[in-house]
């Protein structure tokens, strides 16, 4: 093999690998952003779970004691 032919085949592989690498941060920001939306989710679950027992205890204090 020439070392023209080592170098064009080294060009190629480093090619591959630079589209890898920029396919790899497409995902890596995909997955950034469905985190952010989980926790995003996870603190509204959170607030409403602190709504319903304020509530449920709140209904609680109206019952009379037995």
């Amino acid at each position: 093999m020439t070392t023209d032919e080592r170098l064009d085949r080294l060009t190629g592989i480093v090619e591959t690998l630079a589209g890898a690498v920029t396919a790899h941060d497409s995902v890596l920001e995909a997955h950034d952003r469905q985190i952010g939306a989980l926790i995003e989710l996870a603190e509204r679950n959170q607030k409403a779970m602190n709504d319903l027992d304020r509530r449920w205890q709140a209904y609680l204090n109206t019952l009379r004691k037995q």
